[in-house]
Formats: C-alpha cells, sequence, structure tokens
C-alpha cells in the first residue's frame, strides 16, 4: 500500500473554521444571560414542535456541547483528524466527511431511539472512520493499533461504556450514534478510495446525508412528527384543550411522574399562553417518566395515535399522573 503524503503548506481551512465556531459558542454560552438564550434559540431546541418546524437544527444542535469535558474531547481530536484528512484530500472532502457523518447519524438516532445528540463526535467520528480505510494495514486489526492516534481515540469512545458493562449506569444514546458516524466514514473511505471512481457508489454514499436531511421535512411514519403535524389539530379541536396556561410572574418549577398503566401509547402536550398545543413527551404501554415542569401550566394527555383526550392536569403540586 502506497501511504497517503500529507502536503504541509496545505492550511486545514474547513477545520479551523468548525474549530472555531464551535469554541465561539461554547464561550458564548459559558458567559450565560442572553447570550446562552441566544445560542440555545438559535441552535438547540426544546420540544419535537420547535425540532419538526425549524428541521436544520438536526446539522446546528450539535455545535452545543454539555460541557467543558466534552468539548475539549472533542475539538482535539477534530484537529488532529482534521488536520491530517484535509491536508491530504482536501476542504471538500473534509467537509463532506464531518457533515455527511454528523447528519447521517443525527437523523437514524433520531428516528430510532427517539432523542437526538450535543457535540461534534458524530463528525469526529466520521473522521475517525475514514482515517481508518485512509491508513489501513494487513492485517486489518493492526490499522486501529499502529498508529497513537487511532488507538487514543478509540480509547476515549469505549472508557465511557465501562460503567454501562459495569451495570454503574444506563446506556447512552451517544455510544450508537458514534457508531453510526463511524460507519459513515468508513463507508466514504471505501468509495472514494477503494472502489473504481466511475462506480455509483460514490454518488449514494454522498446523497444519503441529503436524503436524510430532508426526510425531517416530511415523516409521517415517526410518531413525534404526527404528534406535531396531525395529532396536535384534533388535540386543538378538543374544548378542554384550548384553555391556555396561566403565565406565571415567578416560574416555580414542580416534578411530576406519569404512569401510563394503559395498553395504548399516550402523549403530553402543554398547552401554551396562547392557547396552542405543544407536544413534549410520549410514553409507550407500561412505561413512566419524572417531568420536571411549572406550577399553573396546563396538560392534556391524549392517546398518541388517535388524539382521544385522556386527561387534562393543571400543575398545583408535585404528582404522579397514572393513566389506564
Amino acid at each position: 500500500m502506497t501511504a497517503s503524503v500529507p502536503d504541509s503548506r496545505k492550511v486545514p481551512i474547513i477545520t479551523f473554521t468548525i474549530a472555531l465556531v464551535i469554541t465561539v459558542i461554547q464561550v458564548l454560552r459559558s458567559l450565560g444571560g442572553r447570550y446562552d438564550e441566544f445560542i440555545l434559540t438559535n441552535l438547540d431546541w426544546v420540544n419535537w414542535e420547535v425540532f419538526y418546524d425549524q428541521p436544520w437544527r438536526v446539522v446546528t444542535s450539535p455545535f452545543l456541547h454539555h460541557n467543558l469535558s466534552q468539548f475539549f474531547n472533542n475539538i482535539v481530536f477534530l484537529c488532529l483528524f482534521g488536520w491530517q484528512v484535509e491536508r491530504i484530500h482536501g476542504p471538500i472532502k473534509t467537509l463532506s466527511i464531518f457533515l455527511g457523518a454528523l447528519v447521517t447519524s443525527h437523523v437514524m438516532t433520531i428516528t430510532f431511539t427517539h432523542d437526538w445528540i450535543w457535540g461534534i463526535s458524530l463528525g469526529v467520528c466520521g473522521l475517525f472512520g475514514f482515517s481508518l480505510i485512509d491508513n489501513r494495514r494487513a492485517p486489518l486489526w493492526t490499522t486501529l493499533t499502529h498508529r497513537p492516534l487511532h488507538a487514543l481515540y478509540f480509547a476515549s469512545l469505549t472508557t465511557p461504556l465501562i460503567p454501562f458493562v459495569a451495570n454503574m449506569q444506563e446506556f447512552r444514546v451517544s455510544h450508537m450514534s458514534h457508531l453510526g458516524g463511524i460507519l459513515y466514514g468508513l463507508a466514504f473511505g471505501v468509495t472514494f478510495l477503494l472502489l473504481p471512481r466511475d462506480t455509483g457508489w460514490r454518488g449514494a454514499v454522498v446523497a444519503l446525508p441529503f436524503v436524510l436531511f430532508a426526510s425531517q421535512f416530511y415523516s409521517p411514519w415517526q410518531l413525534e412528527w404526527r404528534l406535531v403535524k396531525s395529532i396536535s389539530l384534533r388535540v386543538t379541536a378538543n374544548a378542554e384543550c384550548q384553555i391556555r396556561s396561566i403565565e406565571p410572574k415567578v416560574y416555580t418549577p414542580v416534578d411530576i411522574t406519569v404512569v401510563n398503566a394503559s395498553n395504548k401509547r399516550v402523549a403530553l402536550y402543554w398547552i401554551d399562553y396562547e392557547g396552542n398545543p405543544r407536544a413534549y413527551f410520549w410514553l409507550r404501554p407500561g412505561s413512566s417518566d419524572d417531568y420536571n415542569l411549572f406550577i399553573d401550566h396546563r396538560w392534556c394527555i391524549v392517546n398518541a395515535d388517535t388524539g382521544k383526550l385522556l386527561e387534562v392536569v393543571v400543575l398545583k403540586q408535585p404528582q404522579t399522573i397514572t393513566i389506564r
């Protein structure tokens, strides 16, 4: 195998730009106040209503990070992998791998786990997967061990799994999404580095994130999409769900537990200050969950598949709500 040689004269503009963007966002968030509110309003979502009205958040929200540890981990490996890939293969491929892995894995996470991701680790995983193909060795397992960067990043991904294996914490969605990012990077590397130039697989790999992103504008197979786009109309038609929540002068949090003891999926809609239903949560049959909400807020609990009203709750104190 002929190793790719980086051009030391090339400046990895794309890598540095992405690193600068997430750094600026992290700094603004750390300042708190209106900066934090501005960033969260524009780059993060608080409910499925916001997400399906603005699907572009699939791309922007991962630029937010939970904490400094996650931020530093991502920015260090972004710079290391991005520097390597961009100086050899150029900015277009680097950006395509990064955004392709980020969008593909994020949409798949939303689709199958009904959750979303913070942090650009999905894009970094894509660059990692591509680097494994670009620096492949025989036997294949040595590809992971012969470069310290590969071994170090693999260790950073697998170490958080130890508490899960030891039954010390639940499995986190991010572990599965990391695998999706790596697989996209591997697929990109195979099609662009190993397969003939005229193969149709190149177009398929490039098109995949665009197709998945476009699907978020119309995805009736997703329960959350139906809750926002169709079931909410039935909730609005119910007179008891047209009474708006009272906006308090001081927001007082309250903890509630909702137990779905029925054999149907149920959804919780907050009735906002203008009387509009906002889809926030849903529960499978036999499941329960705890929510931190606010006093005097009005919630309608409905059948998630039909929109039939099951219960109306006006929050006054901590309570457990059981749906039968």
